[in-house]
């Protein structure tokens, strides 16, 4: 222990006298020497981490020598006896030697560097005709490298070698098919060092079958939002562009791409001038090679609406090789088809006005199919539609006009109008009351039909704006009374031939009683019933075909109640004219009262059946004048009052 303090001491105090003389770094000493790995000499030494390295003195005579395996100038560096140390990062060092030779302190550094040996990240990418390629990813890894080795592992190539600031991509062709093995491995330049470069990268790559030519395009698709869609069989990890060529052009990139194997779709964007066009792919290997598929042409339609038909036109199909047909669909069917490639138009003429139609065309080849956008375009006309022959008008028990066309057999259209004008006598003027959308119907609320006939005219709107001319004038049946006698006005309500008049009589217990009159415009009720005191009659009209059924407004027959009373009675108990009381008809509430001279009341009853017998109070009135007061509501609750004066006799 006492020999070590002592050693100790003696190393500093010599490491103090070359502080006195450089205060800053040691290696600036003289004297040392040491080998490094068995390599002497003050070069520096390289070593892949980790890096082992042991330290030989070389001074003969040196003692109390130490060393500091990692200096970084330090004043008072920190020391060892140890002589083997052992690097885990990459990087520069300096080793310290210092010690003593007879009196006088030694010290001398010697570098170390220690480098990375991470592989590079290496890809290695089969393409077509059994070429391969090497791919280094281009980093910090790869750059620290003086130079990336390829082997190919095939006999009848040497390696290859890919040096700094040159592309991190090779190539190789093999002969025959199969299995490879190709390695890669960093190296480093310098041939003193242990190190070399990294361990060997090995990938296995199949060589590829692949043929370009597979890329095909089997369907073109345009659409409305001036895109298009390609189908096509594509190849894993081979890149297929979209190439488009206006017409007259060449062709040029669309920057749309794709590298997924398979039934592929790629979709974009169709110019809005220059066409028609072609697409075609462009397929690239990793390797650069590069082939075309076949041509398509992008078919484009157009529509023009003209008067009652509709023309199309489409662009030819190129190539003409391979064309079978082109198909014409409307609503998604085929209306025609074209086996002529020079057959480029088709009018319509199966097309209702109004109406929208969707149209596409498609050009079939052996091996493709090329859809043009849909296009629609509504079907226009001038024709004016047919006048309506078929229609009715009938009054409806609320006293509203019910009027029912029918649309007319040419120029009809799936949308339409009704148009409805009225006038108060059959020759007119003729108004506007109302207009119907999409329906036959129509009801005028505003008619007044109890108290005239109303005739109507009907006019039919097509989709396209065309009216019609108006129809036959159809007028109402008005009934009406004349006296005690219905009549009725005899223009055609329908646009057949009157056939038969029907009176209609309705109870005011719900049954109905009819009776045909033929063609007569009049009729008797002959009220003769004495217990009903309200009657309600209406006609009904049939057609001559039996097709139609018109009704006349309702009218009502209504007679008054009827009061009778006797001008004086005598209450004598002869048993004749002993009781003034009242006698009448169609009456329900009932109330008479009887005054005196001076007003007073002096008999009153609800009882009709109850007359005034003569006596007040019990005792016979005396003769005279009296007068009477009778109050009733009738059968329909109208009330009805009478008054008058009455004479008693004895």
């Amino acid at each position: 222990m006492l020999n070590k303090v002592v050693v100790g001491c003696i190393l500093w105090l010599a490491l103090a006298g070359f502080g006195t003389i450089r205060a800053q770094d040691f290696c600036s000493g003289s004297g040392g020497g040491f080998s490094i790995n068995g390599v002497g000499g003050t070069v520096a030494v390289t070593g892949c981490a980790p890096f082992n390295v042991t330290v030989t003195n070389t001074v003969a005579g040196a003692n109390n020598l130490a060393y500091n395996f990692d200096y970084k100038g330090e004043n008072v560096p920190g020391t060892s006896t140890a002589t083997t140390f052992r690097y885990t990062q990459p990087g520069r060092y300096r080793i310290l030697q210092v010690g003593s030779s007879g009196a006088t302190g030694i010290a001398l550094c010697r570098e170390v560097i220690v480098v990375d040996r991470t592989p590079p990240n290496v890809q290695i990418i089969p393409c077509s005709g059994n070429k391969v390629k090497v791919i280094v990813t281009d980093n910090n890894v790869a750059r620290q490298y003086d130079q990336l080795e390829i082997d190919w592992n095939d006999p009848a190539a040497s390696n290859d070698f890919i040096n700094k600031g040159e592309t991190l991509e090779r190539e190789h062709t093999y002969s025959g098919t199969g299995q490879r093995q190709v390695s890669v491995r960093g190296v480093y330049w310098d041939t003193q060092g242990s190190c070399d470069g990294s361990e060997w990268v090995a990938r296995t790559v199949i060589l590829s079958s692949i043929q370009l030519n597979t890329v095909a395009i089997s369907r073109v698709e345009a659409r409305a939002d001036g895109t298009f869609t390609l189908s096509y069989l594509g190849i894993q990890d081979v890149e297929s562009e979209v190439l488009l060529q206006p017409a007259g052009g060449t062709y040029a990139a669309t920057g749309v791409k794709n590298n997924r194997g398979g039934n592929q779709q790629m979709t974009a964007s169709l110019p809005t001038s220059g066409g028609p066009y072609q697409v075609r792919l462009r397929t690239t290997d990793a390797c650069g090679n590069a082939l075309e598929s076949n041509e398509v042409a992008v078919m484009q339609l157009t529509a023009q609406a003209e008067n009652e038909q509709n023309v199309l036109s489409w662009n030819r199909y190129a190539p003409a090789n391979g064309f079978t047909q082109y198909q014409l669909l409307r609503d998604g069917v085929v209306i025609q088809r074209f086996t002529n490639i020079a057959n480029l138009t088709y009018t319509d003429t199966d097309v209702q006005c109004g109406e929208t139609y969707r149209y596409q065309v498609i050009a079939v080849s052996a091996t493709v199919q090329s859809l043009s956008a849909p296009v629609e375009i509504m079907a226009v006309s001038t024709q004016k539609p047919d006048a309506i022959t078929q229609a009715i008008v009938s009054v409806e028990q609320d006293g509203s006009v019910s009027l029912i066309a029918f649309p007319p057999a040419q120029g009809q259209t799936t949308t339409y109008k009704m148009v409805f004008e009225r006038s108060e006598n059959l020759a007119g003027p003729y108004v506007e009351v109302g207009v119907a959308d999409n329906t036959n119907r129509y009801s005028d609320a505003t008619a007044r039909t109890s108290e005239r006939s109303y005739c109507y005219r009907i006019l039919y709107e097509n989709a396209c704006g065309n009216r019609s001319d108006p129809s036959e004038v159809l007028c109402t049946v008005w009934l009406s009374r004349s006296g005690s006698n219905l009549r009725w006005t005899p223009d055609r309500p329908f646009t057949d031939a009157i056939g038969t008049y029907f009176v209609i009589k309705y109870n005011t217990n719900g049954t109905s009683a009819e009776t045909g009159v033929g063609t007569s415009q009049n009729y008797d009720p002959r009220l003769d019933d004495p217990d009903q005191q309200e009657f309600t009659y209406q006609v009904r009209v049939r057609s001559g075909n039996g097709s139609f059924l018109s009704y006349s407004n309702v009218i009502d027959f209504r007679r008054e109640a009827a009061l009778f009373l006797p001008d004086a009675f005598s209450p004598n108990g002869d048993n004749i004219n002993d009781v003034f009381r009242v006698q009448g008809t169609f009456f329900d509430a009932f109330q008479m009262i009887i005054y005196n001279k001076w007003g007073e009341v002096i008999f009153s009853s609800t009882d009709a059946s109850q007359g005034w017998d003569g006596t007040v109070r019990g005792e016979r009135a005396p003769e005279g004048n009296y007068v009477y007061k009778v109050e009733i509501k009738d059968n329909t609750g109208k009330p009805f009052v009478k008054t008058g004066s009455l004479l008693l006799l004895r």
